[in-house]
């Protein structure tokens, strides 16, 4: 994963939509896709609407998410962060995406909530449960644990896949920007932020609480651990893109949530 340099990328020429060229087949971020050396990626720009024009750092958050993945050992889409030069609706900006290599190419795909409704052994089998009948119960129990940890607020029904080749298979995790302190729209907003909060979610698998979906965990999920040298690891090369402030913050939601974690997977 790779940050890209001082000089922005000129992809003026690309149309974005805020579904077109997306990994998912759902989304408000705009999206759209574009060939790099020979393999389709799909790039995503934080926030956008026809006033503010692009603001926020879901993109940031994208590119954070795919590293803590990584140090974890959890199936998450990864890629890297590139300073751009965009237009959007006849306007220019410069401004941060996250673009990472699809998997839509190698195998077909179906969105969970769609799979999950063709598949269902009846309207009382939930999605949960039909996770366990096809094998997936230590994924899913992983992003329980992932989403936990960034805070994600986005899980709905699409933005998880499933791959349909021979042996059917989970995607990686995606769409992972609606995470951390994406409601924090500056600096002063940070104070009040609780990093602990047991916030509502739209998850389509488990409960609308992230903490009370790790109480749906039943069984020893094997992960890699995290210590204190994880901080630089995730933020390197990352500093000047937000302010510092906004990177203490999210290590301490990773930080602390991991220590809650801890004793959650020691019980």
């Amino acid at each position: 994963m790779n940050i890209a340099a001082e000089d922005s990328w000129d992809i003026r020429e690309l149309t974005w939509s805020k579904t077109a060229g997306s990994v998912a087949s759902d989304g408000v971020y705009m999206k759209t896709e574009y060939m790099i050396e020979g393999q389709r990626h799909y790039l995503k720009l934080s926030n956008y609407d026809s006033y503010r024009g692009i603001y926020g750092h879901e993109a940031v958050n994208e590119f954070i998410a795919g590293r803590l993945g990584g140090l974890l050992g959890i199936n998450v889409l990864s890629g890297s962060l590139r300073k751009c030069l965009v237009r959007i609706d006849g306007r220019e900006y410069e401004s941060y995406v996250f673009a990472a290599k699809s998997f839509k190419t190698v195998e077909s795909r179906v969105s969970f909530e769609d799979f999950y409704v063709d598949n269902r052994l009846s309207d009382r089998e939930s999605p949960l449960d039909l996770c366990k009948r096809f094998g997936w119960e230590n994924e899913i129990y992983k992003m329980f644990i992932f989403d936990y940890l960034i805070i994600n607020r986005d899980r709905h029904g699409a933005n998880l896949e499933v791959l349909k080749n021979d042996s059917k298979k989970l995607s990686p995790l995606f769409d992972n920007g609606l995470s951390f302190v994406c409601s924090c729209a500056d600096e002063a907003d940070l104070g009040s932020f609780d990093v602990m909060g047991d916030r509502p979610v739209n998850n389509f698998i488990g409960e609308k609480r992230l903490e009370r979906n790790l109480s749906l965990i039943d069984k020893k999920v094997r992960i890699s651990e995290l210590d204190e040298s994880c901080e630089d690891k995730l933020f390197e090369g990352l500093r000047g893109v937000l302010p510092k402030p906004f990177y203490n913050m999210i290590w301490e939601i990773i930080w602390k949530r991991w220590q809650y974690v801890k004793k959650f997977r020691a019980q």
